[in-house]
Protein backbone atom coordinates (compact mmCIF):
# COMPACT_ATOMS: atom_id res chain seq x y z
CA UNK A 1 0.00 0.00 0.00
CA UNK A 2 1.39 3.56 -0.57
CA UNK A 3 1.20 6.16 1.28
CA UNK A 4 0.59 9.74 0.76
CA UNK A 5 -0.38 13.26 2.74
CA UNK A 6 -2.30 16.33 2.10
CA UNK A 7 -3.54 19.49 3.21
CA UNK A 8 -6.82 20.60 2.40
CA UNK A 9 -8.73 24.02 2.81
CA UNK A 10 -12.68 23.49 3.25
CA UNK A 11 -15.01 25.82 2.82
CA UNK A 12 -18.35 26.84 4.54
CA UNK A 13 -20.66 23.84 4.97
CA UNK A 14 -23.67 25.24 2.77
CA UNK A 15 -21.18 26.08 0.25
CA UNK A 16 -19.89 22.31 0.09
CA UNK A 17 -23.26 20.59 -0.22
CA UNK A 18 -23.66 22.27 -3.05
CA UNK A 19 -20.48 21.87 -5.17
CA UNK A 20 -20.62 18.54 -3.82
CA UNK A 21 -24.05 17.63 -5.06
CA UNK A 22 -22.63 19.47 -8.54
CA UNK A 23 -19.81 17.34 -8.16
CA UNK A 24 -21.90 14.06 -8.03
CA UNK A 25 -24.47 15.12 -10.53
CA UNK A 26 -21.36 15.77 -13.30
CA UNK A 27 -19.33 12.59 -12.43
CA UNK A 28 -22.46 9.99 -13.02
CA UNK A 29 -23.51 11.94 -16.15
CA UNK A 30 -19.84 11.12 -17.56
CA UNK A 31 -18.69 7.58 -15.55
CA UNK A 32 -15.81 9.65 -14.36
CA UNK A 33 -15.38 9.37 -10.46
CA UNK A 34 -11.43 10.37 -9.71
CA UNK A 35 -12.71 13.69 -8.33
CA UNK A 36 -15.61 11.95 -6.11
CA UNK A 37 -12.48 9.78 -4.56
CA UNK A 38 -12.33 12.64 -2.68
CA UNK A 39 -13.98 14.68 0.04
CA UNK A 40 -15.37 18.20 -1.63
CA UNK A 41 -12.14 20.27 -1.10
CA UNK A 42 -9.36 22.83 -2.33
CA UNK A 43 -5.89 21.63 -1.97
CA UNK A 44 -3.45 23.35 -0.52
CA UNK A 45 -0.75 20.85 -1.01
CA UNK A 46 0.22 18.24 -3.47
CA UNK A 47 0.56 14.35 -2.43
CA UNK A 48 4.03 14.19 -0.26
CA UNK A 49 4.90 11.14 1.13
CA UNK A 50 5.87 11.36 4.95
CA UNK A 51 8.44 9.04 6.83
CA UNK A 52 6.44 9.35 10.09
CA UNK A 53 3.33 7.60 7.99
CA UNK A 54 4.27 4.54 10.31
CA UNK A 55 4.66 6.63 13.68
CA UNK A 56 1.08 7.73 14.62
CA UNK A 57 3.44 10.31 17.39
CA UNK A 58 5.17 11.72 13.98
CA UNK A 59 1.63 12.18 12.62
CA UNK A 60 0.55 13.63 15.55
CA UNK A 61 3.09 15.99 15.60
CA UNK A 62 2.46 17.09 11.80
CA UNK A 63 -1.24 17.84 12.57
CA UNK A 64 -0.24 19.89 15.82
CA UNK A 65 2.01 22.19 13.85
CA UNK A 66 -0.84 22.27 11.52
CA UNK A 67 -3.23 22.77 14.20
CA UNK A 68 -0.93 25.72 15.31
CA UNK A 69 -0.80 27.25 11.91
CA UNK A 70 -4.49 27.63 11.70
CA UNK A 71 -4.76 28.86 15.35
CA UNK A 72 -2.20 31.73 14.39
CA UNK A 73 -3.97 32.42 10.85
CA UNK A 74 -8.07 32.96 12.74
CA UNK A 75 -6.50 35.66 15.06
CA UNK A 76 -5.17 37.35 12.17
CA UNK A 77 -7.93 36.70 9.51
CA UNK A 78 -10.86 34.41 11.14
CA UNK A 79 -13.28 33.03 8.46
CA UNK A 80 -11.53 35.02 5.81
CA UNK A 81 -13.94 35.09 2.08
CA UNK A 82 -12.40 33.57 -0.64
CA UNK A 83 -14.05 33.60 -4.34
CA UNK A 84 -14.38 31.84 -7.37
CA UNK A 85 -14.51 33.19 -11.35
CA UNK A 86 -16.71 30.04 -11.68
CA UNK A 87 -15.83 26.75 -14.10
CA UNK A 88 -12.25 25.87 -15.29
CA UNK A 89 -10.84 23.69 -17.56
CA UNK A 90 -7.32 22.09 -17.58
CA UNK A 91 -6.82 19.44 -20.56
CA UNK A 92 -3.32 17.92 -20.49
CA UNK A 93 -4.11 15.30 -22.86
CA UNK A 94 -6.50 13.65 -24.36
CA UNK A 95 -7.28 11.21 -21.35
CA UNK A 96 -7.09 13.73 -18.86
CA UNK A 97 -9.63 16.07 -18.91
CA UNK A 98 -10.32 18.22 -15.84
CA UNK A 99 -12.99 20.70 -14.80
CA UNK A 100 -13.14 22.99 -11.42
CA UNK A 101 -14.19 25.84 -9.55
CA UNK A 102 -11.43 28.71 -10.22
CA UNK A 103 -10.41 30.47 -7.17
CA UNK A 104 -7.02 31.81 -9.27
CA UNK A 105 -7.78 35.51 -8.98
CA UNK A 106 -4.81 36.18 -6.48
CA UNK A 107 -6.34 40.15 -6.30
CA UNK A 108 -9.40 39.11 -4.68
CA UNK A 109 -7.89 36.00 -3.06
CA UNK A 110 -5.25 37.51 -0.82
CA UNK A 111 -5.49 35.93 2.48
CA UNK A 112 -6.17 32.01 0.11
CA UNK A 113 -2.56 32.77 -1.00
CA UNK A 114 -0.78 33.77 2.02
CA UNK A 115 -2.67 31.08 3.73
CA UNK A 116 -1.08 28.10 1.18
CA UNK A 117 2.15 30.03 1.21
CA UNK A 118 2.40 29.18 5.03
CA UNK A 119 1.26 25.91 4.51
CA UNK A 120 4.28 25.16 1.95
CA UNK A 121 6.87 26.71 4.34
CA UNK A 122 5.53 24.48 7.21
CA UNK A 123 5.89 21.56 4.86
CA UNK A 124 9.27 22.50 3.87
CA UNK A 125 10.65 22.96 7.31
CA UNK A 126 8.96 19.99 8.80
CA UNK A 127 10.70 16.84 9.70
CA UNK A 128 10.00 13.36 7.71
CA UNK A 129 7.92 15.86 4.46
CA UNK A 130 9.25 14.31 1.35
CA UNK A 131 9.89 16.34 -1.81
CA UNK A 132 9.76 20.09 -2.60
CA UNK A 133 6.39 21.99 -2.05
CA UNK A 134 4.91 23.76 -4.40
CA UNK A 135 2.87 27.35 -4.18
CA UNK A 136 -0.19 28.16 -5.78
CA UNK A 137 1.16 29.14 -9.73
CA UNK A 138 0.49 28.47 -12.87
CA UNK A 139 0.92 24.72 -12.49
CA UNK A 140 -0.38 24.15 -9.25
CA UNK A 141 -3.90 26.46 -9.55
CA UNK A 142 -5.70 27.01 -6.41
CA UNK A 143 -8.78 24.71 -7.30
CA UNK A 144 -11.89 22.74 -6.10
CA UNK A 145 -12.06 19.40 -8.70
CA UNK A 146 -15.59 18.73 -10.05
CA UNK A 147 -14.56 16.41 -12.46
CA UNK A 148 -11.08 14.88 -12.07
CA UNK A 149 -8.74 12.54 -14.72
CA UNK A 150 -11.78 12.27 -17.54
CA UNK A 151 -10.69 10.16 -20.52
CA UNK A 152 -13.20 12.23 -22.60
CA UNK A 153 -13.06 12.64 -26.72
CA UNK A 154 -13.36 16.29 -27.74
CA UNK A 155 -17.29 16.23 -28.13
CA UNK A 156 -18.12 14.50 -25.31
CA UNK A 157 -15.56 17.10 -22.90
CA UNK A 158 -17.02 19.83 -24.28
CA UNK A 159 -20.76 18.69 -23.26
CA UNK A 160 -19.19 17.79 -19.88
CA UNK A 161 -18.56 21.76 -19.58
CA UNK A 162 -21.63 22.99 -21.03
CA UNK A 163 -23.42 20.45 -18.65
CA UNK A 164 -21.14 21.41 -15.48
CA UNK A 165 -21.57 25.43 -16.18
CA UNK A 166 -25.69 24.85 -16.49
CA UNK A 167 -25.41 22.40 -13.26
CA UNK A 168 -23.39 24.95 -10.73
CA UNK A 169 -25.73 27.63 -12.29
CA UNK A 170 -29.21 25.89 -11.15
CA UNK A 171 -27.50 24.91 -7.86
CA UNK A 172 -26.69 28.42 -7.44
CA UNK A 173 -23.09 27.68 -6.39
CA UNK A 174 -22.17 31.09 -5.28
CA UNK A 175 -18.89 32.74 -6.47
CA UNK A 176 -18.04 33.43 -2.55
CA UNK A 177 -17.85 31.50 0.44
CA UNK A 178 -15.39 31.59 3.51
CA UNK A 179 -12.49 29.48 4.81
CA UNK A 180 -14.07 27.22 7.16
CA UNK A 181 -11.40 24.62 8.35
CA UNK A 182 -7.55 23.05 7.64
CA UNK A 183 -7.63 19.40 7.23
CA UNK A 184 -4.63 16.77 7.41
CA UNK A 185 -5.37 14.07 5.26
CA UNK A 186 -3.50 10.22 4.36
CA UNK A 187 -4.36 8.94 1.53
CA UNK A 188 -3.63 5.18 0.72
CA UNK A 189 -3.54 3.43 -2.97
CA UNK A 190 -2.25 0.27 -4.41
CA UNK A 191 -2.52 1.36 -7.69
CA UNK A 192 -0.89 4.38 -7.79
CA UNK A 193 2.37 3.19 -6.34
CA UNK A 194 5.23 5.30 -6.00
CA UNK A 195 3.80 8.09 -9.01
CA UNK A 196 0.66 9.49 -7.90
CA UNK A 197 0.40 11.91 -11.02
CA UNK A 198 -2.21 11.92 -13.48
CA UNK A 199 -4.95 10.10 -11.17
CA UNK A 200 -2.99 6.73 -10.75
CA UNK A 201 -5.11 6.31 -7.13
CA UNK A 202 -8.56 6.55 -8.69
CA UNK A 203 -9.53 2.70 -8.92
CA UNK A 204 -8.41 2.22 -5.06
CA UNK A 205 -7.70 5.27 -3.19
CA UNK A 206 -8.59 5.38 0.36
CA UNK A 207 -8.62 8.54 2.65
CA UNK A 208 -8.56 9.43 6.35
CA UNK A 209 -8.76 12.87 7.88
CA UNK A 210 -5.93 12.96 10.64
CA UNK A 211 -6.50 16.40 11.30
CA UNK A 212 -9.16 19.15 11.17
CA UNK A 213 -8.88 22.39 12.37
CA UNK A 214 -10.63 26.13 12.70
CA UNK A 215 -9.95 28.87 10.67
Amino acid sequence: MSIRYGVSLLTDPDFTARAYRARQLICGQYACWAAEMHMVHLPMSDYFPFDGAEDPDAETLLAAELEQLADRYRRVSPRFPIFNRGITTTRLSDSDGNIWLDFSPEVVNESLFRLQSMVADLLERSNGVGGPRRVFGPDFPPQMPLLSHANLSDSVFDSALEFARAVTDELKVSQITRAWRLALTRFASDAAGDDWSYGRWAPDLQWRVVGSFGL
